[in-house]
């Protein structure tokens, strides 16, 4: 239950998209929910909650909450700050940890292998690699760029929507644009990545599965594991699972 919504996020509406993401973060708690609770906490209306459970194959939240119960019971969740018995600096601190650690193995259960290495055969055969990020994956695009360039790779990493609105259409069939989105539907990336499909670029892209960003690439590896924080001076987790995605596909890389 919990991969099926984890491995939705991208599709959900917005609102679904919040009932979920309340779930994911405290999933055994969510078990003792009512589904004015639910409403409440994902600040829906409770019709929203009850579309969502249908969604997932579920006759209703009680049902829903059964087969959420009966997952937990074989799967331990990471705990909360809230469920720590310890004192919340040291919850807070094992709460990130967990995370990570979850989103780690998360990203390695979604990972296709020969995606992967369909991914390291384009980049070994590219001319010329431009990586596109934005926001927070305009960090790791800047990451990205300096391993390549330390294999000797041709590369330039762009995280102004401008500058990658110029580089777009000036890529050839000779060359790979690879994009990196936690989201999966970055609206500047989108639109540059279609300037760039025109030109003739394959695509490789770092993204939620069936998100658009997904859906424009020649190839991409899928990063389910993304979700925001609840709190906003807290980093997304998701950042550790990209880190070690690239330093896979450099690591092979390296060995083409």
């Amino acid at each position: 239950m919990l991969d099926l919504i984890r491995q939705s996020l991208s599709q959900f509406t917005p609102a679904e998209r919040r009932i979920a993401e309340a779930i994911l973060d405290t999933p055994s708690t969510a078990i003792t929910w009512s589904i004015t609770d639910a409403a409440r906490i994902a600040k829906v209306s409770e019709p929203s909650i009850i579309r969502f459970c249908r969604r997932l194959d579920c006759d209703g939240f009680p049902d829903f909450r059964l087969k959420l119960a009966q997952q937990l019971a074989v799967r331990q969740a990471p705990a909360s700050p809230a469920e720590n018995g310890d004192d919340p600096f040291t919850g807070l601190v094992d709460d990130i940890f967990n995370r990570a650690v979850e989103s780690l193995r998360e990203a390695r259960l979604d990972l296709d292998l020969d995606g992967l290495r369909r991914a390291v055969d384009m980049l070994a055969a590219a001319r010329r690699i431009d990586v596109y990020g934005y926001g927070g994956s305009g960090f790791l695009a800047s990451e990205a760029q300096h391993r390549l360039a330390s294999l000797g790779m041709a590369s330039v990493a762009y995280a102004d929507p401008t500058l990658q609105m110029v580089s777009a259409p000036r890529l050839t069939s000779q060359d790979v644009l690879f994009v990196l989105s936690f989201s999966g539907r970055t609206s500047y990336l989108i639109a540059n990545m279609e300037i760039a499909k025109k030109a003739g670029a394959r695509i490789l892209s770092i993204a939620p599965g069936g998100s658009v960003v997904a859906s424009l690439a020649d190839e991409n590896i899928n990063l389910n594991a993304y979700r925001a924080a609840s709190h906003p001076l807290i980093v997304p987790t998701g950042r550790a699972s990209m880190y070690v995605l690239l330093d896979v596909l450099f690591t092979l890389l390296a060995r083409t």
